[in-house]
């Protein structure tokens, strides 16, 4: 039988483990995604207060289970309440909805060589590091792929090398500069002395003239001062010179260093660029966590789902990571069928379009101008080139964008699907015996189709109040599994 268990959000402390006077709609799980569960209630219910003080229900401050006789069949947090005339609906959505919106704020982190499901968990550990912040979920699950890589470390430390390679040259140019400076004053000084030397020779040739002894002894001495003072200066001029010579010397070496720091640092940074380089998260672009464990879930590429169970008289919840997938194909014997008119109740209503149809893809990522990312992939299969193009920034290597394409050109390869079938709870494929994540086989007879099958898997799961169920489908092969860079 089923029961509501509300507990507030903060404390977890349980308000109600069994609450009356509520009613559900559709119960819906999605593979790698947020579900979410409708509840209908009483407005006086709804507004009633708790033993906190604090109303029931409210909104991202409530959290509600649904238990079928010890089962948890959904956990969430009570995102959205409506009125509607006497009652309230209430959306309860999926745990993993929380991290959805919340930026990454701690310090610059670079990955390198680490596995994508370790990410997930420092992603969640960070959304719930944070007072009021902590939901009590945990992940489990590991992949045997690594993403990122030690280029960008590589490249930051050339560019801090290259960086002080600069600052030392110029340390030591600037110093070969002054000295010049010197050496040029010295031989100012030197030019000057020169004069006054010339100056004095002429005074003495003078005094000889006059034959006066005292005249012209004094005119030899001044005369011979100004030719130690030149010659003195002459010395000095010669050792700064010398000084300019070695440092110049220095300087040499400090920029074939710097230009060897450069050549490093460019080859690192297209390095860095070539393979993407070190998987990064950066306060001051506020990545959205949820959407994070999105691109990694479709670059790995892995699943997730939502696990419910018990631990004492507290529901708990871990975030499942499944490599290469979760669910399996059901094709044994025993497993359920799908088939229209049987308990497929809802006519099939395949859909297909030209637009989709693609045979080459073409995407462009992360970068500018002529520097960007460019990839593409072709399939030649008797039909005219159609290219499918995408831009997304946050593509930051050949070897992700080439993940991408290989997905997008097996899901447009061929455009026919069912993407949605409701589902009675038949002996055939009673409700429980297959699960998200499932490849089935959807069998039927389409008008001016005919006979239709194909495989399809399961992606969502409605479980209505009638009884019967409703799956979201895609098409079986519009997946990969594996394709990332092993370790």
């Amino acid at each position: 039988m089923e029961r509501f268990i509300v507990q507030r959000a903060l404390t977890k402390e349980v308000l109600s483990y069994d609450l009356k006077g509520v009613s559900r709609g559709a119960l819906t799980r999605q593979l790698s995604a947020v579900g979410t569960m409708t509840l209908t209630v009483d407005a006086g219910q709804a507004t009633v207060e708790a033993a906190d003080g604090l109303p029931l229900f409210q909104e991202w401050g409530s959290i509600v289970t649904l238990d079928d006789d010890g089962q948890i069949r959904f956990r969430g947090v009570v995102t959205d309440m409506d009125y509607d005339g006497p009652e309230w609906k209430i959306t309860v959505s999926s745990m993993a909805t929380y991290v959805y919106g919340l930026p990454y704020e701690g310090d610059p982190y670079y990955g390198a060589k680490v596995d994508p499901a370790d990410i997930v968990r420092m992603l969640w550990a960070h959304a719930q590091s944070f007072p009021d912040g902590d939901l009590g979920v945990t992940v489990a699950g590991k992949t045997s792929i690594r993403v990122g890589s030690f280029s960008t470390q590589n490249k930051n430390d050339t560019i801090a090398a290259y960086n002080a390679a600069v600052k030392s040259y110029n340390t030591e140019n600037d110093k070969l500069k002054a000295l010049r400076k010197t050496v040029a004053a010295s031989r100012d000084t030197y030019s000057s002395l020169v004069a006054t030397r010339t100056a004095k020779s002429a005074a003495l040739t003078a005094a000889k003239k006059t034959k006066d002894p005292a005249q012209i002894a004094a005119a030899q001495t001044a005369y011979n001062n100004a030719v130690a003072a030149a010659t003195a200066q002459q010395s000095v001029i010669s050792q700064q010179a010398a000084q300019v010579d070695a440092q110049a010397s220095v300087v040499a070496s400090r920029k074939a260093a710097k230009d060897k720091a450069y050549d490093l640092k460019v080859a690192a940074s297209k390095s860095a660029k070539d393979d993407g380089g070190a998987y990064t998260l950066l306060w001051w672009e506020a990545p959205d966590l949820g959407r994070e464990i999105d691109d990694l879930a479709k670059t790995t590429p892995f699943d997730w789902y939502e696990k419910h169970t018990w631990v004492g008289d507290l529901p708990q919840t871990q975030v499942v990571i499944g490599y290469p997938r979760v669910g399996r194909r059901l094709s044994g014997d025993g497993d359920p069928t799908f088939q229209q008119g049987v308990n497929i109740t809802v006519e099939l209503q395949p859909a297909t379009t030209g637009d989709d149809f693609a045979n080459a893809v073409y995407g462009v990522g992360a970068g500018e101008g002529i520097g960007s990312v460019r990839r593409s992939i072709t399939r030649r299969n008797g039909r005219l080139r159609r290219v499918a193009a995408f831009q997304s920034k946050d593509i930051k290597s050949a070897q992700d964008m080439d993940t991408r394409l290989r997905a997008e050109l097996t899901a447009r390869q061929e455009t026919l699907v069912v993407s949605k079938v409701t589902v009675s709870n038949h002996p055939n494929a009673p409700r429980g015996s297959y699960s998200l994540g499932d490849d089935i086989n959807v069998q039927g007879y389409v008008p001016h189709y005919g006979k239709f099958e194909l495989w399809h898997r399961i992606v969502g799961i409605a479980e209505n109040t009638d009884g019967s169920t409703e799956l979201d489908l895609e098409r079986s092969d519009s997946f990969t599994y594996g394709t990332g860079v092993d370790a």
